[in-house]
């Protein structure tokens, strides 16, 4: 018999969907009646008009959209949107704002276990989300994780998943609701049992957040712990990217001892990347859980908020709106669940994509002189260059840049029965220059990036981009005039005034300066100066479906260093004046003078909702609610507004420094971005996390410093024959070393040059001229610096060489002009380009060859353990005299970015360089010249590891992973 529970919430929401847990499938059905049927195989396809659920068992809950399809590294999991809250109504057009979201397995306990738990979690009332605590998601996030596998664990042994039919506990959350339609077809266990079992077994939220960090520790060191099982018996969903082990060599066998101390080496491996990956996978799901559950995503079920009124009305393509797909009508700019929904749109469900965005919308009921209107307040926040405070600044290759808002201020009322719409656009973003930050600092000076002719073309992409979306500009500059902030304003001065676009009017207030001693009744001073100009941008004001009275045709852009606390204050300013116009305009007001200040009532909610506006936009872009927001709530600045801001001052900090690295990884990753590899990548980050197509940017680099080189180093009367970047110790004689140097290899038809470059000057420090008779021999092999990741212990992805050369007759040149200048430190790539220095670090430590790998295991101590063994194992003495250089291929393709067709492994490059090589020196038949064996070998790099940076590398991994 079905057991159905009474619903936890009695108003019915529009766009609610009934998902039903199959054995093998997830079926939904929707209020409309269409079906869907996803099977767990991966087909997706509509399903049967009248569907009746099968009288087999089957669970079925009430989600309200699904948000897409994201692929782990062991499995794929679908995210769908478990609570939601209504915000209002636009012209009846419910908007809601994302609470919970659950990322389900396609397998039908465990995602039966993750709403289980969520069902639970809402009628206990704690999975309700503060708005006052940005960590709490992260620990609701947590906890749920940590009890989903207990829960799980603990039903394992049931062939099907219990339930008791109590009655839940009614949840008066005003405007809320999550899903509550929840039956089973059978009750298996006794209610008695279950409670028992449940009373007996919950641990206290303080133990289970202390277990799960205890549980990690345990797992990164190899031990077993009470879910060991379940991990070990995890299967691959069919359909997913299958773990990156090293599974075909463990299938071989042997007899003898060394074979089976082989296997054992090969089995730890595995396991290593068995548990990296489900460690990762499980970041995955919490991440993006967190992502979309802290109230910063907004949707419609069936109305457009991605464009505003006036884009919508002049948009050709949205005049026959009505008869197309919700998603085909959206401003892409600001979809940000279009990569994770790609499958459906690719089979035109066009009835279950549900386009989200993030940003923040109020809706206030209003009244002045008995006149009622709506006051609405939207702010869109681009997908395009997202992410997080430190992670993204300035500009991109695109012109697109960090933290861009466009923020929309509406009144909606009627006139003759006739509705009326009036609205003003705003927009926010970062100083359109190439520059950084550091995390590292509460107060950190910024740095330059890029050259001058990068910065221009970016520069002129941005603003010609906004003039084509918004007509005339007025940039408003925030920043400070003098001291760090002027490092970045007075060049974003410079290059307004190269660019010199009439459609642009540039604009400088020190904020900080004009409001010191607390004297922000001075911004008045700015907004008043604009004030023609705001009257002539005017605004949009549309009388039923088809009639315009007017348009805007200008935007103020502003910013300040974040474009969150100053920038929102001057927003709110030029809002009130635009405001008043309108009131005034409109028969609203009848005091044009006074303005909304003579209506206190209404002035007072203008200010909260631009507040609110501000502390969202700071909690998406910054983590806190912003600065200042207490002026912009009250017009007046206080000392307790001084104490809140040094405290969110510091909170941001924090975050900056510890959770942003995985925040930005998720938004990249969930925006299309960057592949899974971007999550091996954050633990090794240090400044920012890797800009999307660093990779590609990378390879030009690299093939840039190759011709640069060759134009300077190569004698006139040779010719080229090859080049490529290798890594190399930046000590002579050492295959390991405190730093490696990615240097630029060039082959000629007589010698071999190997060039010291630096890639932020673009010019040869230095290199060497080796001519070819004086190549004895190559050594060719695996190149293991660490046995600590399984990355680096792959021989494909950590192979190298060793030069043995005749040193009478080399050729060593200095350019000591660029010594003069810059330091040796800025020879490598990771030193010098801050805008893709971290991926290329990941790059290097990932294949065990890092530019900066200043870790114990590189030390010169370690190479003595391993030149030492060597000779006593190989008996090498005489070979081990002579002398050589030692290069490590770079790995390419760590995040993903580029195709297989695109990339060799470094095991091929190493070997096609040496081949050819051999080639040009005439001996590529010569057993005696290219010879095969390990320049270090996994067995010398375990040696050489010791257990305190093993441990520490352990610890490591808990805390990050």
């Amino acid at each position: 018999m079905l057991v159905t529970e009474p619903p936890l919430s009695t108003e019915s929401l529009e766009g609610t969907i009934q998902l039903h847990v199959l054995d093998d499938a997830f079926f939904f059905v929707n209020q409309n009646g269409q079906s869907l049927r996803m099977s767990f195989d991966g087909m997706i396809a509509q399903g049967e008009s009248n569907w009746e659920p099968p009288k087999d068992e089957f669970r079925s809950y009430e989600i309200y959209g699904i948000l897409g399809i994201i692929q782990g590294i062991l499995e794929k999991f679908l995210v769908v949107i478990t609570r939601v809250q209504l915000l209002g109504r636009i012209f009846g057009h419910p908007i809601y704002v994302i609470e919970q979201v659950a990322c389900l397995s396609f397998d039908t306990k465990k995602a039966c276990a993750k709403l289980d738990l969520k069902t639970k979690s809402l009628r206990n009332n704690s999975s309700i989300l503060s708005n006052d605590d940005d960590d709490s998601s992260d620990a609701n996030s947590s906890d749920d994780e940590e009890e989903e596998n207990n829960h799980v664990t603990k039903r394992k042994s049931n062939a099907t998943p219990t339930i008791s039919a109590s009655t839940p506990t009614t949840t008066t959350t005003k405007r809320s609701s999550s899903f509550f339609s929840l039956s089973s077809s059978t009750v298996l266990e006794p209610k008695e049992d279950s409670q028992r079992q449940s009373a007996s077994s919950s641990p206290s939220p303080t133990a289970r957040r202390s277990s799960t960090l205890m549980a990690r520790f345990r797992l990164s060191l190899g031990s077993k712990n009470k879910t060991d099982d379940d991990h070990d018996n995890r299967k691959p969903v069919v359909g997913s990217t299958p773990a990156l082990t090293r599974s075909k060599s463990l299938k071989t066998t042997s007899s003898s001892d060394s074979s089976i101390n082989n296997n054992s080496t090969q089995d730890l491996f595995a396991a290593l990347t068995l548990n990296e990956n489900i460690a990762l996978d499980e970041r995955l799901v919490k991440q993006v859980t967190e992502l979309f559950s802290r109230s910063m995503f907004i949707y419609s079920p069936d109305y457009d908020i991605t464009n505003s009124f006036q884009r919508s009305f002049d948009d050709p393509t949205l005049k026959t709106k009505k008869n197309m797909p919700l998603w085909k009508q959206v401003d892409k700019r600001f979809w940000w669940n279009e990569y994770i929904s790609r499958e459906f749109q690719l089979r035109d469900l066009n009835d279950w994509i549900l386009p989200v965005m993030q940003g923040t919308m109020q809706i206030e009921p209003c009244e002045i002189e008995g006149r009622q209107f709506d006051f609405i307040l939207i702010s869109r926040r681009s997908r395009e260059r997202a992410g997080m405070r430190y992670q993204r600044r300035g500009v991109n290759e695109q012109g697109q840049v960090a933290n861009f808002v466009e923020t929309e201020q509406i009144i909606i009322f009627n006139r003759d029965e006739e509705p009326h719409v009036a609205s003003f656009v705003q927009t926010r973003g970062s100083i359109p220059i190439f520059w950084s930050q550091s995390p590292y600092s509460l107060h950190p000076i910024p740095t330059l990036d890029r050259d001058e002719e990068e910065n221009d073309l970016a520069f002129k992409r941005h603003f010609t981009e906004q003039v084509r979306l918004y007509g005339k500009q007025i940039a408003v500059n925030l920043t400070e005039l003098e001291g760090r902030e002027a490092i970045v304003g007075s060049e974003y001065r410079r290059h307004m005034e190269h660019l010199a676009d009439p459609n642009i009017k540039y604009v400088e207030f020190d904020f900080h300066r004009e409001t010191k001693g607390m004297r922000f009744e001075n911004i008045s001073r700015l907004s008043t100066s604009l004030r023609n100009d705001l009257e002539k941008f005017a605004h949009f004001w549309e009388a039923g479906t088809d009639t315009v009275y007017c348009r805007q045709s200008g935007v103020v852009r502003t910013n300040c260093m974040d474009c969150l606390d100053r920038t929102n204050v001057v927003q709110s300013a030029f809002a009130r004046i635009v405001l008043n116009l309108q009131l005034m305009r409109f028969g609203i007001t009848e005091f044009p003078d006074e303005g909304i200040r003579y209506y206190e009532q209404f002035e007072v909610i203008f200010n909260h909702v631009w507040a609110n506006n501000g502390d969202m936009i700071s909690r998406m872009y910054a983590g806190t609610s912003a600065l200042k927001g207490d002026f912009t709530r009250t017009g007046k600045r206080n000392i307790t507004g001084m104490m809140n801001d040094a405290s969110n001052s510091l909170a941001r900090m924090y975050l900056n420094t510890v959770k942003d690295f995985w925040r930005q990884a998720t938004i990249d990753y969930v925006l299309g971005y960057h592949k899974i590899e971007i999550f091996r990548h954050v633990p090794k980050s240090t400044l920012m996390s890797a800009e999307p197509g660093v990779e590609r940017r990378m390879v030009k680099i690299r093939m840039d410093a190759i011709e640069v080189s060759s134009d300077i180093v190569i004698e006139d009367d040779e010719r080229k024959i090859a080049g490529w970047t290798l890594l190399s110790p930046n000590e002579p004689q050492k295959r390991r070393a405190k730093k490696f140097e990615e240097k630029v290899v060039l082959l000629t038809e007589a010698a071999l040059y190997i060039c010291s470059y630096n890639y932020n000057l673009e010019k040869v420090v230095q290199f060497k001229r080796i001519p070819l008779d004086t190549i004895t021999s190559v050594q060719v092999g695996e190149y293991i610096l660490s046995s600590t990741t399984p990355v680096s212990r792959d021989i494909n992805q950590n192979y190298g060489f060793l030069l043995f050369y005749d040193p009478n007759r080399e050729l060593t040149r200095l350019n000591t002009g660029s010594i003069r200048n810059q330091s040796l430190n800025d020879l490598n790539i990771p030193s010098t380009l801050t805008m893709t220095n971290h991926s290329h670090a990941s790059s290097s430590s990932s294949s065990s060859s890092s530019s900066k790998s200043s870790n114990s295991d590189e030390s010169d101590d370690n190479d003595s353990v391993i030149e030492t063994k060597m000779k006593k194992d190989n008996k090498k003495d005489e070979q081990e005299q002579r002398t050589f250089l030692a290069f490590k291929g770079v790995r390419y393709n760590v995040l993903g970015e580029l195709s297989d067709e695109e990339i060799k492994s470094v095991r091929e490059q190493i070997m096609d360089i040496t081949n050819q090589i051999a080639s040009v020196c005439g001996r590529e038949n010569d057993p005696q010249f290219l010879i095969q064996k390990p320049v270090i070998s996994l067995e010398q790099a375990e040696d050489t590891d010791g257990i305190f940076k093993k441990m520490g590398l352990k610890i490591k991994k808990a805390i990050w992973i």
